[in-house]
């Protein structure tokens, strides 16, 4: 356009901004076309345009009604995605949560922590909301854990949680296992089309078992509540979650079609005809149990999606990009918490490195009890290499069991690794995975072709 050649504007896309060097004067009348009438006003428009369009659009679509946000196939279930209807007193189940204390325990108490004047408004909105909700009720149990707020990733925002350590010391665990992420996703073999769905509410769809609230009471400054539903911190939520989803859709689960992981739900196929009939399969399910949607956050009949950090699509699948952004700006730690977090997220994703435990060796030598914290020269190539690994985004093919598979295996002085290959349709062998396992000192001691042997027994055992 040329009146942006002839002021040269300063031009900020990430922040939609535009902004005029201030020693221009604006006399546009010269120009004609699109800018010959109320020169001034097309400007301030222009402006308005860049800078707020994106977050118009995005309030508008928020107020948009849900027959306009949802496909037509959807339709008839759009309740499921509707926000007041889903907060509701969820009813009583044999899903229940129980909390079953150790012999001996009768009373925990705590002290009330200080709270900011920020901290303190939500807290009272927290509570206001929670008893308005019926999630909480005012208690004279004898058990007390702390109520506090931790900072969430958006700048100055704030998460209410009860602190239930002292609790969860005292509770008999229940040893419902969670599944493995890198196990669904090997489930995935063939699909072409998947939708994913996000549970609204979380947790607080499981009620606390009655008689069992008084032991989840928690202390605030405004008095002692206990939850009637469940919460965040409770050391068996998660495994209470999980087998109530496994078990309302346990039919669907054995069918092959359908994988969950606590809230997160991913629907997948081989042609688009059959995922919309399974997806309203679930949604039936979903309400027949009174379970209801985050929109913002499901996808539907898409070929490439995220689900748990994991990009997946048809054959393939790879890291996360938002999360490895979190890498190439990540710090050499400087304590053992530090390199626990690091080494935390590069646990998650060693599927996809080979040689992963060899290479993290020096820093898993950091965070032994015994040994003294000191980042050396070799700490500082493991992590740089680490980190590279990750940067490079590599990429595996998903294993098709009804083809041969080729493993590559190795051993060092320090560990075993192996590749799991499969052969694609360019003819290449592809990477399905890497397995990596650090070994004992009597292992260490070994023959070099008995770690050899022991490095393709354990990819035996593995694949």
């Amino acid at each position: 356009m040329p009146w942006l050649r002839h002021y040269n504007p300063q031009i900020n896309w990430r922040n939609r901004e535009i902004k005029f060097p201030p020693r221009r004067k604006l006399n546009i009348k010269r120009f004609k076309g699109i800018l010959d009438y109320t020169p001034v006003e097309i400007l301030i428009r222009a402006k308005t345009s860049i800078s707020q369009t994106l977050e118009h659009n995005q309030k508008t679509e928020e107020k948009k009604p849900i027959e306009e946000l949802i496909s037509d196939f959807l339709i008839d279930y759009k309740r499921q995605f509707e926000k007041h209807a889903s907060e509701r007193f969820p009813e009583s189940r044999s899903y229940d949560h129980a909390i079953e204390l150790k012999p001996g325990i009768e009373t925990l108490n705590c002290k009330v922590y200080p709270l900011s004047p920020i901290e303190q408004q939500l807290q009272n909105e927290f509570l206001t909301d929670n008893l308005c909700k019926g999630y909480i009720r005012p208690s004279k149990s004898p058990m007390a854990s702390p109520f506090f707020f931790v900072s969430k990733k958006e700048k100055g925002a704030f998460r209410p949680c009860q602190d239930y350590r002292e609790l969860n010391k005292a509770t008999i665990k229940n040893t419902y296992s969670l599944p493995l992420v890198l196990d669904l996703i090997d489930k995935l073999k063939g699909a072409k089309y998947f939708t994913k769905l996000d549970l609204r509410n979380g947790y607080n769809n499981i009620r606390i078992k009655d008689g069992d609230q008084w032991k989840a009471a928690f202390k605030t400054n405004k008095g002692l509540f206990e939850p009637m539903v469940m919460f965040f911190g409770l050391s068996n939520s998660p495994a209470t979650f999980q087998s109530f989803m496994d078990d309302i859709f346990t039919d669907y689960i054995k069918e092959g079609w359908i994988v969950i992981y606590m809230d997160d739900i991913l629907i997948f196929s081989s042609d688009l005809e059959t995922h919309r009939k399974w997806t309203i399969k679930v949604l039936e399910r979903l309400r027949l149990h009174n379970l209801f949607l985050k929109l913002e956050k499901c996808r539907f009949n898409v070929t490439e999606i995220d689900f748990l950090g994991i990009i997946i699509r048809p054959r393939y699948i790879g890291m996360d990009p938002v999360k490895l952004a979190r890498i190439r700006d990540w710090k050499p730690p400087t304590t053992v918490r530090g390199v626990r977090s690091f080494l935390g997220f590069g646990n998650f994703y060693q599927k996809f490195i080979g040689q992963f435990s060899e290479l993290a060796r020096p820093l898993n030598e950091l965070t032994k009890k015994d040994k003294k914290f000191e980042w050396t020269k070799e700490c500082q190539v493991a992590f740089d290499a680490l980190k590279w690994k990750f940067l490079s985004e590599p990429v595996l093919i998903m294993p098709d069991t009804e083809k041969p598979f080729l493993i590559e295996c190795d051993a060092s002085k320090w560990a075993t690794g192996a590749v799991l290959r499969q052969q694609g349709t360019d003819g290449e062998w592809h990477p399905c995975g890497y397995i990596s396992h650090s070994l004992t000192p009597t292992e260490r001691n070994y023959k070099i072709y008995d770690r050899e042997l022991f490095s393709i027994i354990r990819a035996l055992e593995a694949w």
